[in-house]
């Protein structure tokens, strides 16, 4: 054996050697990390369930998804916000009316009208404006009533009062009459009215009426005489009166009032020439005037 071939043998020898122990090194390394020798699988990564069940999105989808989202998110911020301002109008004392403002009444006093309003203390957004004036107009004071209600809880009343002609005298108790001839409830003085004082007669309430013909036979007699401010009404005579003498003169129901007086101040000057003292003097039919002693 040569000396060249013997160190080619030994050359393999130890590359032999070399190769056997990487191996052995790579298969104990390898038993190390993985025992049993075989090869480990590559672990996948994890996924929720929402990345499972949605593919994953380019740009274009992905914008698209958000612009779907963004309103969604706007409507259900603004119908929170509606609920609050809802609950808050329903609640808030601000928007609960508690007074009126008034226009054109006299009489009945803002208490008594918010009260029969139905307005007090109601919501201003369900406030009844047309129930409020027909409440209001059944007053037998009241003519008329507009009602205009604005927010927070504003309420505008314009009232048209009827007007007292005179006072119905019963007793102690008083009422008023209207022009229309509507009983209104007495509501302080009514200075330089006619009285009418009722004797034997039907008593009156607040929205009663008397006839039309009486309030236009009273209304003749203050024109015609208007010193006469006090008269006496009976269901049978009508009206009467005392003239300057202290006699009783009955005038009737209705009509024909300057005639009847004239046919007073004749008979009177007759009965006095004829030294006659009548405790009354009955006109109510011209034709057939009387008295009595």
């Amino acid at each position: 054996m040569s000396y060249g071939r013997t160190m080619k043998t030994l050359g393999r020898k130890k590359n032999k050697y070399s190769a056997n122990k990487r191996s052995s090194k790579r298969k104990i390394w390898s038993l190390g990390r993985n025992p049993g020798g075989r090869r480990r699988k590559r672990a996948r990564p994890k996924r929720h369930r929402y990345e499972i069940a949605v593919p994953a999105l380019g740009g274009a989808e992905r914008m698209a998804y958000q612009l779907q989202t963004v309103p969604r998110l706007v409507s259900g911020l603004l119908l929170v916000i509606a609920g609050w301002l809802i609950y808050w109008f329903i609640s808030a004392d601000l928007f609960y009316i508690q007074h009126l403002q008034l226009d054109g009444n006299w009489r009945v006093p803002e208490a008594e009208l918010l009260t029969i309003s139905g307005l007090d203390g109601v919501n201003i957004f369900w406030a009844d404006t047309k129930a409020a004036e027909m409440a209001i107009s059944a007053l037998p004071d009241v003519e008329s009533a507009r009602v205009r209600c604005s927010l927070p809880a504003k309420c505008f009343v314009q009232v048209k009062e009827r007007p007292a002609l005179l006072v119905w005298r019963q007793g102690d108790a008083q009422i008023w009459i209207g022009a229309d001839g509507v009983a209104l409830p007495a509501r302080g003085e009514l200075p330089n009215a006619m009285v009418l004082d009722a004797v034997e007669s039907t008593a009156l309430r607040p929205g009663d009426s008397v006839p039309p013909t009486l309030i236009a036979t009273v209304q003749e007699l203050e024109r015609l005489q208007p010193d006469v401010r006090v008269y006496q009404y009976a269901d049978q005579f009508g009206l009467s009166f005392r003239n300057d003498f202290g006699w009783l003169v009955r005038l009737g129901h209705d009509g024909d009032v300057a005639v009847k007086l004239n046919l007073v101040y004749t008979l009177a000057n007759y009965l006095l020439t004829q030294d006659v003292t009548p405790t009354y003097i009955d006109v109510r039919y011209p034709k057939a005037p009387y008295y009595g002693e």
